[in-house]
């Protein structure tokens, strides 16, 4: 019922027309045979059941073809996941504007070997002129035409900047931005050519995610931030970090990317600017969270170093990361060996130094 509801919806008008005559000849036949049930009379009864037919023929004659797309930006500036649909005849029943489509389609197989050439020459020129674009879009931006930007969208005075480095719900793609919460919605202002608000649920953010080593080309990322501006200026501080590959011979770098609902993801630089304003955890799935050999305090502290290793966090705030869940540990009913063993396990992952070890055993005594 969800598809045929969708069709009626997002489809084209082919689509809704045959949707809609075989609806029709369903409830016709239906109506048709509940008369006949309280009148008794067997003329209706076929005439209704003949209806019923009609719309089994109808319905054999054509499939649904379903194509994912996302609707556009809301009032609340969501994007939802929706299908279109449209309508492929069946036994041989084809429209004009099908034949048409094959003679498109032949036309166009015979003519690409001649025009592949100036395909490749066009495809070239349109990224040239695409790169040179992206490299103007902050251009429009200047300190009056900032605080006119924030009063339009309500900025609020706590507001944080941050760096989203992509998300393909949002469409959003290496864009400098502005995060604030209002009671139980977070608002993020994309600094676009033109400026775009979104908003999400408080709700709907749990905690963070984690997208290391993802593979980038460092000369065609962010080409924007290679011209000095407004933007440029305030938001270069948050560009992300890019490594090596471990893949020996391999020309491409990585990056450490983190990640919010629903696939926001942030870069290494600014997502601590989001944990602290919307008070949320980080802590990775791999093999050494996922270990029942190795406690909680251990985990959070592997994950602090993570975050510390990727300069999300400065050494200041992983020091009191650190001293905030030893803190705790001092003081937790644990036996002397795990206490003693978690320790060592962190001195051995150069997570914490011995000297800081020594100095909670006494304490823990």
């Amino acid at each position: 019922m969800d598809r045929i509801w969708n069709a009626l919806r997002y489809g084209d008008s082919e689509t809704r027309k045959c949707i809609g005559s075989v609806i029709f000849f369903i409830v016709l036949g239906i109506v048709l045979i509940v008369i006949a049930g309280l009148t008794g009379k067997i003329g209706i009864f076929i005439v209704g059941m003949l209806c019923g037919v009609i719309a089994l023929i109808i319905s054999q004659t054509f499939t649904l073809v379903e194509d994912d797309f996302v609707a556009e930006v809301g009032k609340e500036g969501q994007k939802d996941s929706v299908s279109s649909f449209s309508v492929k005849k069946l036994n041989g029943v084809s429209s004009s504007n099908q034949n048409k489509n094959d003679t498109k389609k032949e036309e166009k197989s015979k003519k690409e070997a001649l025009d592949d050439k100036k395909d490749k020459k066009k495809d070239k020129d349109e990224i040239k002129d695409n790169e040179y674009k992206d490299a103007d879009r902050f251009a429009s931006y200047n300190e009056q035409v900032l605080k006119k930007v924030k009063r339009k969208y309500h900025v609020k005075k706590d507001h944080r900047p941050v760096m989203i480095d992509m998300s393909k719900t949002y469409g959003i793609k290496e864009c400098p931005a502005f995060i604030w919460r209002v009671h139980s919605k977070v608002f993020i202002l994309l600094l676009e050519k033109e400026p775009r608000k979104i908003c999400i649920s408080r709700e709907m953010i749990h905690n963070v995610g984690y997208r290391p080593g993802v593979k980038a080309d460092r000369s065609k990322e962010y080409v924007a931030f290679h011209k000095e501006n407004l933007i440029t200026n305030v938001f270069s501080g948050y560009l992300p970090d890019y490594y090596s590959s471990k893949v020996k011979n391999d020309p491409l770098k990585v990056k450490n990317l983190y990640t919010i609902y629903p696939d926001i993801c942030i870069t290494n630089r600014s997502i601590s600017q989001v944990m602290d304003l919307l008070y949320l955890n980080f802590m990775p799935e791999d093999k050494i969270t996922a270990s029942d050999k190795l406690n909680g305090y251990f985990k959070r502290i592997y994950a602090a170093n993570i975050m510390y290793k990727d300069r999300a966090y400065s050494i200041t705030e992983y020091k009191d990361a650190v001293e905030k869940v030893l803190g705790e540990m001092t003081y937790a009913e644990m036996s002397e060996k795990e206490y003693s063993t978690t320790l060592a396990n962190l001195v051995k992952g150069h997570m914490i130094s011995q000297e800081y070890a020594d100095y909670y055993l006494e304490r823990r005594k």
